[in-house]
């Protein structure tokens, strides 16, 4: 572990030879199993006619899980394990899911990581998971049985204010609950660190209330120079909330959250870990706090909007993006979901396909800037780190031919031509934009990538000005594939 570095990958994957002890304060923010689809939003710099600025999205990730056969080998090997610090509560949901369920999925996949993040604190650090009540009493269960239900601290309610549905038919979901776990008997705690000033400063219940007599004026006095230390439910206001600091990421956490979390359980110097990183917000606080940090994201796009947005200005390591083609080779053979992400991240404009399976063979789109009369303006991707089957090009070239998209790409590890892709090549036919014409199927490798060369594609629309059609497209497709998005936004 490289303090003061991102890395891209699964955390899992990632901490995996990691030494023991080597972490202070771990805070995960990690998937909620929501059912939804979490949209980034971009602003558009420039006005349009009406005088407002638009706001195009793109689908970052989506939070739905389901049941795997994999899950089912994963749950029996907990099950045989002793050596599992989350056996007993995997073996517990197990039997009150039955299998077969997304939720016991989900949890597996939870238990999993957070069975091996706790080596990684040292004896006096503390863990902090945050959830909602999707499945906050599951993952307490979890936690309870890694951590020792004697280990824990707190469950801290966050709560916020924010517009519902008008047609509601129930109370405003606006709090998330914040689970606080010390690793052993002793953990940092620094009060005076995050005390706030009292909103009554005569403290007139207080005296009223005690149970030893009235204070005396110093002591009254020195009660309102110190503050309190916060009850246990934050009342903080979003991060979507405040121009300066959104930066349009799902699920974005805001800054005095996470300051007050990183300045109660750690001091500077010491290293806190996000392994579920997102745009960042741990490590903005770790850095303002003089703490050193190790964030990890599965998604390129997250550690793109840390280094192009919330600290453009900084310059830190980012560990598991290749910079050669032997790292690249590497990673598809090891890692090649990972791979697949990184290789559509490749090309300017283009979002990657967070689901593993049932997605039809696309990896990642993007949109025309401008669309000819009769096309949907799509662009699709398809990512192969092996050796490529005549069969996969021609059923992707079909998917062009049947209008599924205007243009799609075919990414490669190493450069691929052959009588077979350029006839493919061929019969997909061409573009038209105006007086441009381009191959409707661009065959690139990553190969060319590191060259220099890039994909010979038609004007692609800017993330921040051309996304809004491509979500609207993922949703009719997803319904089309029998997936049903969900009404829920994120918290």
């Amino acid at each position: 572990m490289k303090p003061n570095t991102l890395y891209y990958g699964d955390c899992l994957e990632v901490i995996k030879d990691w030494p023991e002890a080597c972490v202070d304060l771990i805070y995960l923010d990690p998937p909620f199993n929501s059912n939804a689809n979490y949209n980034i939003l971009f602003g558009n710099q420039k006005a349009g006619a009406n005088g407002k600025h638009d706001l195009a999205q793109a689908v970052a990730f989506t939070d739905t899980w389901e049941w795997s056969e994999e899950t089912g080998r994963r749950i029996k090997q907990i099950k045989k394990s002793l050596n599992h610090r989350a056996h007993n509560a995997v073996v517990a949901l197990d039997s009150f899911y039955k299998s077969g369920t997304g939720m016991l999925s989900y949890l597996v996949y939870m238990a999993d990581r957070i069975n091996a993040l706790y080596p990684l604190l040292k004896d006096t650090g503390s863990f902090y998971l945050h959830c909602d009540s999707t499945a906050s009493h599951y993952l307490k269960m979890i936690l309870d049985d890694v951590f020792g239900v004697k280990n824990f601290r707190n469950e801290i309610i966050w709560c916020y204010h924010g517009p519902g549905s008008p047609r509601m038919r129930q109370f405003n979901r606006k709090s998330d609950a914040i689970f606080w776990y010390s690793k052993g008997d002793v953990w940092t705690f620094n009060r005076d660190a995050v005390r706030l000033p009292y909103k009554d400063p005569k403290q007139t219940l207080r005296r009223a209330m005690s149970t030893t007599g009235s204070f005396t004026e110093d002591e009254a006095e020195q009660n309102r120079e110190r503050g309190k230390v916060p009850e246990n439910w934050w009342e903080i206001r979003i991060a979507a909330r405040s121009k300066k600091e959104y930066l349009g990421y799902p699920t974005q956490k805001p800054l005095a959250l996470l300051e007050r979390i990183v300045a109660a359980s750690s001091n500077p110097g010491d290293v806190v870990l996000d392994p579920f990183c997102g745009c960042g917000t741990t490590i903005h606080a770790a850095i303002n706090l003089k703490r050193d940090f190790a964030g990890i994201d599965i998604s390129m796009y997250a550690l793109d909007v840390i280094q192009k947005k919330r600290l453009k200005n900084m310059r830190f390591a980012i560990d598991g993006v290749p910079a050669e083609m032997s790292a690249a080779a590497d990673m598809a053979s090891k890692r090649p979901f990972a791979f697949e992400k990184w290789a559509i991240h490749c090309i300017p404009g283009f979002v990657s396909n967070n689901k593993q399976r049932s997605d039809g063979g696309v990896d990642g789109w993007a949109v025309l800037l401008n669309t000819p009369d009769g096309e949907n303006g799509m662009c699709i991707a398809q990512v192969k780190g092996g050796t490529p089957s005549a069969d996969a090009i021609r059923a992707f070239a079909g998917k062009l031919s049947a209008g599924y998209a205007s243009v799609g790409v075919f990414i490669t590890l190493r450069k691929w031509d052959t009588p077979t892709v350029r006839k493919c090549v061929e019969s997909a036919g061409k573009l038209k934009q105006g007086a441009n014409e381009s191959n409707r199927l661009v065959m690139w490798s990553v190969e060319e990538h590191f060259a220099g060369v890039r994909p010979p594609l038609p004007t692609l629309a800017d993330p921040q000005t051309g996304l809004e059609m491509q979500a609207d497209w993922m949703v009719q497709e997803e319904m089309s594939m029998g997936y049903r998005a969900s009404e829920n936004g994120p918290s």
